[in-house]
Formats: structure tokens, C-alpha cells, sequence
């Protein structure tokens, strides 16, 4: 079916609604009855009624519930294989529409309950995976192999609402909403106006009404999710009304945020955050958008709206920026006593000793304002449909819906095939199994010392590319797809690398052009056209990277029998020794034309450094990811592509001796396999060969370290004792709106640290640096109270 918008089924509900738009655009709605069914394991059957197969078979017969054997074989003759021999081989399902919520209470009548037991805490407790399940709307996607937005070529082809709030300040029980501004790609602009508080009400019930007219298909915002849609929320309960009842003035379905989180995954580490739900349409955050490409792109150091517009490449020639301090003095100007230039988005009060200037317009402070406000809009527009688009093609093969398809991690999106192709081919799913231990790559440290003249050497797609020419798949595979949609997800990528490389190729061809222009007028046409190819070079690797990902991941799925059904530990350590051999067929090669091979000893980008800096007579600390200290600018290349920072460094970093100021940085990519270490408060992902220190001082190597291990840290003390002396509160409210710990908070006073600690006690950290922020406040503390015991 083409032009799904999305799908909405709830647990109460015997019909699914389909979403679809026709083909002149207009969004209509298709009830489709709904059959619940699940995987169940054989052995749920001795389980099921205390082992009765007859009270058994009288319950399913008075729900109106079949079961059907599942093919275990593709071929009679075939040898039978165990985990599905053992797996789900059985389906239970519904003959008539059902809600699910009666479907589900069936199997407790059983006493084999789909999602386990509860403990008296109301806890499901650990129990052995009979049943395996999946949410009501990807139960209905699979057993119609319905997929969202066939017939859309692009994300943008997608009708999208974009909104964001300027507030009086961050606290929703003091402050109140001052601006909505609203921004569709169909070219719906407007902004709304809260001048008291007496106008707030009114001013959301005409946000949430122009939601309801305008019909988009996605509504996004930055940072929404955690402050936009809460804000909201807060505020209408400021007003002695909900955000459910104030919403349901306009829609059949209430509009409201669910009381219980969910995951955002980023790579190895997750977020949290309760999701908005407006039926039949798709909420997302471009914030997780960002979140998820810093995830695979270390370069990208800030998920502000600023900073990634520019990194980017997306910002808008006459981009307008008003201080958040000034908008409101600045909105109440309703004379034209401002000036302003289209061109370049610059603007000044005018007065006698500055008046109006040449290629400047008159306007007032409310115009100056409405075009900073859209020019946001503009800007999150821009890189929502630039970083999503990766998740639209991705969501179009998926049974699911759009806002768990742009934050689910790589694996569960091969389980999701996968039992979409075991459900429409009626084949049983393998049992999970143990995850072990299974030789990794291969990692030498061959030479030490000072080398010079370095060349990399690097296959391309190392592990996806092995997988596919040794033809290593699983024999739980008994039809053989998973290669075809490995190779699928790869071409897929080759494709987006393609044309950024036609894209690169252009923009640098134009830059020469538009160095020998002279004419104002041409040359603003070609900085247009730069920006334009520059903008398509980064958006086509963002797009490849999310497939780059994807493809890497397939291998990782092989390794996580636990976690993927599909998972098989001697297919993954088969394809790494054949990775052995080809790095070491390489090494030999390379040293029988004259080259000497070494291996570099590194540690990721995202590792947290402790930095301090002189201001003002006293040291300032922040904690900051490696990566960001690299100074772009300042690298010089070497004629092999290393890339060196001589630049000299105002600041000192933490080593084990002590504060150090840094004489350079290095920095080069590897394509060796990555240790995690966590011991304690310290997370650090390291190459195998890297050395650490244990608590005698000793190097050892990540694969020694064992669970008795303990590494040395630094252990003076005055690291907690000198940064405790800023007295400015408003940090908290930082942390609040964003979730971010900033560098005034990390040198706030104890009593601002004791405060963000009580209010934080289910911290759960963004990344390595949030955690090591959280870890450095805690200890703070803590010294402070050792201090006074």
C-alpha cells in the first residue's frame, strides 16, 4: 500500500487505523481489523494449564485462538537444527479481530503470561522467553507487509510541521511561553504572540488548532521531546487544565506524553525520555537526530542549532540572531525603529547619531524578532530533513513506526527483519542462546618508538565485505536472506558514497570558479550554488553513515545469540579470522615490496580529559571528549595524511602526574577493533595495544585487565577542592532545559552541587564526558563531606 503515513493500533483496540494520503495529498484513514498473534516455544505447551491440553485446547476454542506449526526445514530431507528445533516453533494467534489486551489475557489464564510475571512491586520478574512478541502496530505490519511511505522518493516529499517555544526563562512553574513559532516545508509560516498571562492559553489552543488544519505528517522540534512538549504541558496544568482536555478541543485522540520512558540508543550508550504522542501523526526530535550522527561521527562536537547548522554547511545567508535576553525588549518595539538588511540579516536600533543606512529597510522590533524566531524554524528544518532522511529509507523497510525506527539501535532493526521475513514465510524463529567469548582481530604492537613516514593501509567494509565473499552465514538461516539484505543495505550505501563523492567533486570545482568573480551579484549566485553542492557532500554521507552502521552491525548481531535470535558465535568468530588472516596476508605483502609494518596505539575520540584554564587569578575546570580539544583550523597535514595540532593550548590537562600543558594533538582513523573498559566511575574505550596503569603503576594491556583488576587514577586531592567557588544558580535550570551538565555547574559552589545531586538521582548519562561530569560533582561532594566528618 503506498503513501502510509503511519499506523495506530492501541491494546484496547479491535481495528488498526492506517493512515494513508491519497494521491492529490489529501490524509484519509483505512480500519483494517486487527489479529494479534506471537511466537511460542514447544515447551510452553507443558506449561500452559498445568500441562491439561484439553483445558488447553477448551480456553483457546472460547478466546477464538488457533495455533499453527511453524517450518523448522526447507526441505524434508534437511538435517534438523537444534536452537529451532527448540525455538518458536509454534504460533498462536487470533481467527477473528481481537484486541490485544484480550489476546494477552489468555495466555495468563494459562499461567504462561506473554511479558512474564509481576513481582509484588508490580516488577515482571525473570522468567524463560516462551512467548516472543511484538508491539500491536508491527504485528499488524507484518502480517500485512505494510511499510511506511512507499511512493515518497525523499523525507521532504512528507508533509512537516516544525515548531519551537521562546519561553521567559527555563523553570515551567515560574516562567511563561512568550513566542510559538510555527514552519511547515509547504511553505506555512507564523508566529504567535503571548504578551501575559491571561493570552498563554489561548495562544496553545491556536498552536494545537493549527496542528489539527494543517495535517502534517511529521511534527518535529529541537530538543522537544525533554522541554518543548513539557513545557507545554506544565504550563497548562499552570492554567488549571491538562494538556489532554486543552487537546482534545481538537482532536478525537488527546494529545499527551506518556507517563513511562523509552530508550533513544546511541551506539553503545542509551538516553531516556518520555515520548509526546499525537494520534496519526509521527512526533520526532531533531535533537535525536543529531545525537544519533555525533554517535558515529566524533567531529561533530556540539548538538546545538548553531553549531550544527554550521558543521553542516546550512546556514542561511541572511540568518538573523537576536540575544535571548533582548527578545522580549525587542518584540514590544511595534514602530519602525530598527534597521534591517535582507541581504546579510544584520539589524541596529536607530537613533540621531546612527540612523538609517544604505541597502537597510525601517521595521519594527517585532519584525526583527518573527525573523529570528522562523529563521530558527528554518535552520531545524534544515537539519532534520538532512539527518532523518537516513532514517526515512531505513523505516521504509521496517515493520514499525517512524519515531521508533529513528531511535532503535542497529540490532533490533535486524531482529525486526528478520522476524518479518520468519512471519510471512511462516518459518519458526531459533531459540536465543548463550552469548560467548569468540576470538577477536587481529592486534600487534610491532615496533615502538618514534616512527616517521607513515603510510595506512585499510580494507574497505572490512567484516560486512568478508561475510559476503567467504559467504559466512548461519545454518539458523534455513532460507538464506540474511546475505541478500546484508548485500542490500551495503549497495545502498556504496550509493549515498557515490554521490557524495559527485557532490564533493562539483562544489570544488565551483570554489575555483567563484575565486576569479567580480561581479557582487554573481558571486552571491555562486555561493549559493557552493553551498548548495557542499550541503548535498554532507547530507550524502549522512545518509551513508546510518547504512555504514547497519551493515557493521550485521557482524555485531552474529555475536549476540542473547540478544538476536538469528545470532551466531562461530559465524562471528569465522568471519574475524578470516579478518586475521587478511590483515596478516597484507602485512605480508607490504613487507616484500619494503615496507615495515607497525600498529599505532590509540584511544577513541570521545574519550573525557579533565582541563583547566586561568581566568581571572583563579583555574577553571570543564571536562571535555579529546575530540573537541583537536583545533581544526590549526591541523597541518603531512604529505601521508596525518593530521598534527602544534597549536599552543591556554589550558592544562589532567595526566596521572598531574596538571600537563599539551605540547600537540594527533589524530588518525584506525580500523582496529575497540575495547570497552569500565571499572568503577571510569568508562574508556581503547585500541587492544593501548597501555594501562594498574593501581601499582604497572602497564598492562586492556586484555589483561580482569574483574580483580584496579586501575590507577589520579589521586591528589585537590582536583575536588579547587573548583568549588561559583555562586550562579542558574546551571540548574541549564541542566533542566537541556539535560546537559555545563562547566559553571562543574565549578558551582558545594551547596549547588549538593542541590543537582538530590534533584538527579536517577542520572542516567548522555555519553562518556555527561558521566564523567556527574562522577567529578559526586566526588566533589563526597570529599567535601570526608572534609567535614
Amino acid at each position: 500500500m503506498e503513501r502510509v503515513i503511519t499506523l495506530e493500533c492501541g491494546y484496547d483496540d479491535e481495528y488498526v487505523s492506517v493512515v494513508y494520503k491519497t494521491p492529490e495529498g489529501n490524509k484519509r484513514i483505512r480500519r483494517e481489523e486487527f489479529k494479534p498473534f506471537v511466537w511460542v516455544q514447544g515447551a510452553a505447551i507443558g506449561k500452559m494449564c498445568g500441562g491439561r491440553t484439553g483445558e488447553l485446547k477448551r480456553l483457546m476454542g472460547s478466546y477464538g485462538i488457533g495455533a499453527k506449526s511453524l517450518k523448522t526445514k526447507v526441505h524434508p530431507d534437511d538435517k534438523p537444527i537444534e536452537r529451532i528445533e527448540n525455538g518458536y516453533t509454534l504460533m498462536f494467534y487470533a481467527k477473528t479481530r481481537m484486541a490485544y489486551q484480550k489476546f494477552l489475557n489468555f495466555f495468563k489464564k494459562t499461567g504462561v503470561p506473554v511479558y512474564g510475571k509481576k513481582d509484588k512491586d508490580g516488577n515482571f520478574e525473570k522468567s524463560e522467553r516462551y512467548i516472543l512478541s511484538v508491539s500491536p502496530v508491527e504485528q499488524h505490519m507484518m502480517r500485512t507487509g505494510k511499510r511506511l511511505f512507499k511512493g515518497y522518493d525523499n523525507y521532504d516529499d512528507l508533509k512537516r510541521f516544525i515548531f519551537d517555544l521562546e519561553t521567559q526563562g527555563l523553570n515551567a512553574r515560574v516562567h511563561r511561553i512568550e513566542q510559538i513559532g510555527i514552519r511547515t516545508n509547504k511553505g506555512y509560516e507564523n508566529v504567535i504572540s503571548v504578551s501575559s498571562f491571561e493570552e498563554e492559553l489561548p495562544a496553545i489552543r491556536q498552536f494545537l488548532k493549527i496542528i489539527r488544519e494543517e495535517k502534517p505528517d511529521i511534527v518535529i522540534g529541537h530538543n522537544s521531546e525533554n522541554f518543548d512538549w513539557g513545557f507545554i504541558e506544565t504550563r497548562c496544568e499552570m492554567h488549571g487544565t491538562t494538556l489532554q482536555e486543552v487537546s482534545g478541543e481538537f482532536f478525537p485522540n488527546p494529545i499527551y506524553k506518556r507517563k513511562n520512558e523509552t530508550v533513544l540508543k546511541l551506539g553503545g550508550e542509551v538516553e531516556y525520555y518520555r515520548p509526546t504522542v499525537i494520534w496519526g501523526h509521527n512526533v520526532v526530535d531533531s535533537l535525536h537526530a543529531v545525537r544519533r550522527a555525533q554517535a558515529i561521527d566524533s567531529n561533530m562536537e556540539s548538538a546545538s542549532l548553531k553549531y550544527v547548522t554550521r558543521y553542516l554547511d546550512l546556514k542561511k545567508p541572511n540568518r538573523v540572531y537576536v540575544p535571548g535576553n533582548q527578545i522580549s525588549t525587542i518584540w514590544n518595539v511595534t514602530d519602525p525603529l530598527y534597521a534591517f538588511n535582507d541581504e546579510d540579516g544584520d539589524w541596529y536600533r536607530t537613533s540621531e547619531e546612527n540612523p538609517l543606512r544604505d541597502n537597510y529597510e525601517a521595521v519594527s522590533g517585532q519584525y526583527v524578532v518573527k525573523r529570528y524566531l522562523l529563521d530558527d524554524l528554518w535552520e531545524t528544518d534544515k537539519i532534520e530533513v538532512k539527518l532523518n532522511e537516513a532514517n526515512f529509507l531505513v523505516a521504509k523497510m521496517l515493520p514499525t513506526t517512524f519515531q521508533r525506527a529513528c531511535t532503535m539501535g542497529t540490532a533490533g532493526i535486524w531482529k525486526l527483519i528478520m522476524l518479518a521475513w520468519c512471519c510471512e514465510n511462516d518459518l519458526a524463529v531459533p531459540a536465543f542462546a548463550k552469548r560467548r567469548r569468540f576470538t577477536g582481530g587481529l592486534s600487534r604492537l610491532l615496533k615502538t618508538g618514534y616512527v616517521d613516514r607513515i603510510v595506512k593501509l585499510d580494507y574497505n567494509s572490512l567484516y560486512p565485505s568478508i561475510i559476503l565473499t567467504w559467504h559466512i552465514v548461519t545454518a539458523l538461516d534455513i532460507m538464506g536472506v540474511m546475505p541478500a539484505m546484508l548485500e542490500y543495505v551495503l549497495t545502498g550505501r556504496e550509493k549515498y558514497k557515490g554521490l557524495k563523492k559527485k557532490a564533493g567533486k562539483m562544489a570544488k570545482q565551483l570554489r575555483a570558479i567563484l575565486e576569479t568573480l567580480v561581479n557582487k551579484e554573481d558571486i552571491r549566485k555562486m555561493e549559493l550554488e557552493v553551498q548548495k553542492w557542499s550541503s548535498e557532500e554532507i547530507g550524502n554521507d549522512k545518509k551513508q553513515l546510518p547504512l555504514k552502521t547497519l551493515g557493521n552491525s550485521y557482524f555485531g548481531s552474529f555475536g549476540a545469540p542473547n540478544l538476536f535470535p538469528y545470532g551466531d558465535s562461530m559465524a562471528a568468530e569465522k568471519t574475524t579470522c578470516i579478518g586475521r588472516m587478511c590483515l596478516r596476508l597484507m602485512i605480508s605483502h607490504f613487507t616484500s615490496i619494503g615496507y615495515e609494518p607497525i600498529v599505532g596505539d590509540s584511544f577513541t575520540g570521545d574519550t573525557p580529559l579533565f582541563v583547566r584554564r586561568e581566568v581571572d587569578g583563579r583555574y577553571f575546570i570543564n571536562i571535555m571528549p579529546i575530540a573537541k580539544l583537536f583545533d581544526d583550523k590549526s591541523s597541518k597535514k603531512d604529505l601521508l595524511g596525518r593530521e598534527y595540532d602544534n597549536s599552543d593550548k591556554p589550558y592544562e590537562v589532567l595526566c596521572g602526574s598531574g596538571w600537563e600543558k599539551p605540547s600537540y594533538l594527533y589524530r588518525h582513523k584506525t580500523g582496529k577493533d575497540i575495547v570497552h573498559i569500565e571499572r568503577g566511575d571510569m568508562k574508556v574505550d581503547v585500541t587492544e595495544d593501548h597501555s594501562l596503569f594498574n593501581e601499582a603503576g604497572e602497564k598492562i594491556k586492556p586484555g589483561d585487565v580482569n574483574d580483580d583488576t584496579e586501575l590507577k587514577y589520579y589521586d591528589g586531592d585537590d582536583i575536588f577542592r579547587d573548583f568549588n567557588f561559583m555562586e550562579d544558580r542558574r546551571c540548574l535550570l541549564f541542566y533542566r532545559k537541556y539535560g546537559i551538565i555545563n562547566s559553571y555547574l562543574l565549578n558551582s559552589s558545594i551547596e549547588i552541587k549538593r542541590e543537582f545531586l538530590e534533584r538527579t538521582k536517577s542520572f542516567s548519562a548522555r555519553n562518556k564526558t555527561e558521566q564523567a561530569k556527574y562522577y567529578f560533582i559526586r566526588n566533589c561532594v563526597s570529599w567535601a563531606e570526608k572534609k567535614t566528618d
